[in-house]
C-alpha cells in the first residue's frame, strides 16, 4: 500500500519501526519513526490497503491500530484487549477496512470501525489450539487460517442484517463467519505456522469455480500447495481444498516459518525457515 517507499517492522523489544526509502538508486531505507506501547514483544505489523492505517499485535494480548499523520508520524487510535492470550498475527482485508487477529487463545477476531472507535465484530472459533495466522482470498471473500492443531480452515463471511436501536439501546451489527472447508490434520504432521493465498495461475482463462492456491508452511519442515475451488452441487459457499504438491524438507531440517505468494505474479512463492534462508519457488502445473 505504500508502493515500496515505506516498510514497517515489529520487534521483540516491543517497538515497531517505520522505515522510508531515502535513495532510489541504492534502495537504502532510514528509520523515520518508532512506535512504542506494547508491554513486551511485538509479534506482527500490517499495513491497511489504504496505507493510512497500521496494525500491531503482541505478547501482551493486545492489538493496536495506528493512523498516519504524515511525515512518518503515527498516532494510536485504538487499543483492543479482547484476546485472552498472545496475539500472533494481524491481517487486513484486501478490499474492506476490516482487521483480523489470530491468537494463542485458539480464536480469530475480526475488528471494524464503529463510531470513531474499533470494535470486535466477530469471534471465529473452531480450531482446538493456537491459531498462528491466516490469509484472505485475493478478493476477500474467504479467510483461511492455520493452527497448532495441524488443520487448515477456510471461513466465509455471512450476510447479517444490521439491527437498529431498541428501548434506547444500540445493538452493534456483528459480522458472522462460517467454516466452508477443513483440511484435516493428516496433511501436516506438526503445527502449521503460515498460510498464503494466491489467485489462479490461469488468470482470465480460469474457471469461475477456480479460487487459486493456498501455500502452507509447517514445523514438519514441509511446504504444501493446495488448490481451492467452489464445490459443485453442495451447500452455497462450500469449497473443495485439495493437495496439489508437497515440498518436503523445503529448508532442510528446519521449520518453515513463513510462506508468501507474490501479489502481482501468481505462482511465485517465497518461504523462510529456521535455517535463516529465504527461498523462491515457482508453481508449474
Amino acid at each position: 500500500p505504500t508502493r515500496g517507499r515505506a516498510i514497517a517492522t515489529a520487534s521483540f523489544d516491543g517497538t515497531t519501526a517505520i522505515w522510508e526509502k531515502t535513495d532510489e538508486s541504492d534502495e537504502s531505507y532510514e528509520c523515520m519513526s518508532t512506535l512504542e506501547g506494547h508491554e513486551n514483544e511485538a509479534k506482527c505489523v500490517a499495513w491497511a490497503p489504504s496505507g493510512q492505517l497500521l496494525a500491531t499485535c503482541g505478547r501482551d494480548k493486545s492489538v493496536w491500530i495506528w493512523e498516519s499523520t504524515g511525515e512518518g508520524d503515527f498516532d494510536c487510535i485504538s487499543v483492543l484487549m479482547e484476546h485472552t492470550q498472545d496475539v500472533k498475527m494481524v491481517l487486513w482485508h484486501p478490499k474492506q477496512e476490516l482487521l483480523a487477529s489470530f491468537s494463542y487463545d485458539d480464536t480469530i477476531r475480526v475488528w471494524k470501525e464503529d463510531d470513531d472507535d474499533w470494535v470486535s465484530a466477530a469471534t471465529i472459533s473452531g480450531h482446538t489450539s493456537t491459531v498462528w495466522g491466516g490469509a484472505f482470498s485475493p478478493e476477500g471473500e474467504y479467510l483461511a487460517s492455520v493452527s497448532d492443531d495441524r488443520t487448515v480452515r477456510v471461513w466465509a463471511q455471512n450476510a447479517v442484517q444490521e439491527s437498529g436501536s431498541e428501548e434506547g439501546f444500540y445493538y452493534r451489527p456483528d459480522t458472522s463467519y462460517r467454516c466452508v472447508a477443513v483440511v484435516p490434520d493428516s496433511v501436516h504432521s506438526r503445527a502449521i505456522y503460515s498460510v498464503s493465498w494466491c489467485a489462479s495461475v490461469a488468470g482470465e482463462q480460469s474457471a469461475k469455480s477456480d479460487l487459486g492456491f493456498l501455500a502452507t508452511g509447517s514445523g514438519d519442515n514441509a511446504v504444501r500447495i493446495l488448490s481451492v475451488s467452489r464445490k459443485e452441487g453442495a451447500a452455497a459457499g462450500d469449497l473443495d481444498v485439495a493437495l496439489v504438491t508437497t515440498l518436503e524438507n523445503a529448508h532442510g531440517l528446519s521449520d518453515v516459518n513463513c510462506v508468501q505468494w507474490n501479489p502481482k505474479y501468481p505462482g511465485w512463492l517465497a518461504t523462510s525457515g529456521d535455517d535463516g534462508v529465504i527461498r523462491i519457488w515457482h508453481l508449474e502445473l
